[in-house]
């Protein structure tokens, strides 16, 4: 590989390149994990039971819903159609949280991404006919920027809506029932994925973010 150097810039505006002592710049060596799981999506079924279903949705139900988009406009409404809410921490939900935090130092076993926490309250999504999210990442700016891991749980069961998929554009990326209840989808918040336009009925899911110092 070729490495590095340390730039030292001088006052007079003359750059010069230090390599560490031992290694050099061309055709050195150097032992790296190579991050096999950086790509993945994991899957597991059966992470909440139906009846955990059924207090997330009545904790989503009784919250007030909004537009997925704040500021809503014709061209905004192509990218991104549906109902939110926004499950925050109040006793009522705690059992939600420590639920969460147990799935995302499991799955992390397999990113060992630094996790801190959950930065943002999870969102609580309802999506009726016509409504999709078309493709997108979840890293954005500000405090967005330390999400590093994805979670989206299915809270209706797949037979009960058309269309709707979570999608991931890399072939060999899904999970295996992820249309059951109480499956959850695991994912680095760097990968794009999308929910495809639902047909028919409705489709329910809760997502929520881990998130750490920055990447580097």
């Amino acid at each position: 590989m070729y490495r590095f150097p340390s730039v030292i810039r001088g006052v007079d505006g003359q750059v010069a390149l230090s390599w560490e002592q031992g290694s050099k710049a061309f055709h050195d060596t150097l032992e790296l994990d190579a991050g096999a799981a950086v790509h993945t999506i994991r899957g597991a079924r059966g992470a909440f039971t139906p009846e955990e279903c059924r207090r997330i949705v009545a904790l989503g139900d009784a919250r007030q819903q909004l537009g997925a988009l704040f500021d809503e406009g014709e061209e905004r409404a192509k990218y991104r159609s549906g109902e939110v809410a926004w499950l925050e921490p109040d006793e009522g939900a705690h059992w939600l949280y420590h639920k969460l935090a147990l799935l995302f130092s499991e799955v992390n076993q397999h990113y060992d991404f630094e996790l801190l926490g959950m930065l943002h309250a999870p969102q609580y999504a309802t999506y009726r006919p016509g409504h999709h999210f078309d493709w997108h990442i979840d890293i954005g700016a500000g405090a967005a920027s330390l999400r590093k891991l994805s979670l989206s749980v299915q809270l209706t069961d797949g037979a009960e809506y058309g269309g709707g998929d979570l999608q991931f554009p890399f072939p060999g990326l899904s999970v295996e029932g992820q249309r059951e209840v109480g499956t959850a989808i695991i994912f680095p918040s760097y990968i794009a994925h999308r929910v495809s336009p639902v047909t028919s009925g409705v489709r329910r899911s809760l997502v929520a973010w881990a998130c750490g110092p920055t990447f580097r």
